[in-house]
């Protein structure tokens, strides 16, 4: 397999880009500087480092075109999005940016939601910087008609764009035949998730259903999981070197396997800058170059890194 093809089958990011402040929340002072100049931009400094980002805040709103046309122009031209779409679209309830909490509940979604959504993110699909459109639906979202509906109804709204589906509730790989069918007919992946296990979780092969395989590692903090005063301690997990070069087999036998596969990959357990550190780590681990200075400070904190990074000099943590 050429090196340059698998380059662009093969998409490592992160759920997000821009975390303000220090960790253990933020990832200023250990990815980004302490100290930024006049004409720093997180985009632009993250894309030198990924060829891919998810894109969360358009779960919470959609975007202006105007965003979107800047996240164009702040990005080399093989870098690609997947946008996370409009919670209307997927959620019962209303959630708060960063806060988890129900805030009311939603009324059905329309024609002009899905018109305003779509407008949003034209700039992106004009300049084929869109990847792929995120569909994450709740735990709660069990598998029964009415969600079948619901489900079919979404992916059909955005039926000209490629399509991932997070489905968490296990009565979805229950049904493992009557989904993937649906997902199938609707020409969109099923997202494979890697998180804590519970009684009620999907269960989930690593293989693709169609064209895409689209992965998310949320972190295995089981203890936090459930339990804890903010949402960022749910996500307070490092992928070890062995639990990344496990990852970094499976990748490469499923690129041989499945030679058409479009495989995006996503860190979420951003807490700490770990999804930083941890996709470096796994670019490493399949021999994706690594073509830009890696800050000393992410190195200091997660010396794994040391051994394959050019380092530049940037401040300490503190």
């Amino acid at each position: 397999m050429a090196r340059e093809e698998f380059e662009q089958r093969l998409r490592i990011g992160t759920s997000g880009y821009s975390y303000p402040g220090p960790p253990p929340k933020g990832w200023h002072c250990v990815f980004y500087p302490k100290t930024k100049g006049k004409r720093f931009g997180e985009l632009e400094y993250y894309a030198s480092f990924f060829n891919t980002v998810e894109i969360n805040t358009t779960f919470y709103k959609p975007p202006a075109a105007g965003m979107a046309e800047a996240w164009v122009r702040k990005t080399p031209s093989d870098f690609e999005f997947a946008v996370k779409v409009w919670q209307k679209f997927t959620h019962p309830m209303k959630l708060g940016e960063g806060i988890g909490e129900a805030q009311g509940k939603w009324g059905s979604p329309t024609a002009a939601d899905i018109d305003l959504f779509k407008k949003g993110i034209a700039p992106l699909a004009e300049s084929r910087k869109l990847g792929i459109l995120l569909f994450q639906y709740p735990p709660g979202f069990h598998y029964t008609k009415e969600n079948l509906e619901r489900l079919h109804w979404a992916l059909t709204a955005f039926n000209d764009y490629p399509k991932a589906v997070e489905l968490r509730h296990r009565s979805w790989s229950d049904r493992n035949k009557e989904t993937g069918a649906l997902l199938d007919q609707s020409s969109a992946a099923w997202v494979v998730i890697d998180e804590p296990k519970f009684a009620s979780s999907v269960k989930q092969e690593f293989e693709p259903i169609g064209e895409i395989f689209y992965l998310r590692l949320h972190g295995r903090n089981r203890e936090k999981w459930w339990t804890h005063r903010e949402m960022w301690e749910r996500y307070d997990y490092f992928y070890g070197p062995e639990e990344i070069q496990f990852l970094g087999d499976k990748i490469r036998e499923l690129a041989q396997k499945s030679p058409e596969t479009k495989i995006y990959v996503f860190f979420n357990n951003h807490a700490r800058g770990q999804a930083v550190a941890n996709g470096l780590m796994l670019k490493h681990e399949v021999g994706q170059e690594i073509n830009a200075d890696v800050p000393s400070a992410l190195v200091e904190v997660y010396p794994q890194l040391a051994g394959f990074v050019r380092g530049a000099g940037q401040q300490g943590l503190f």
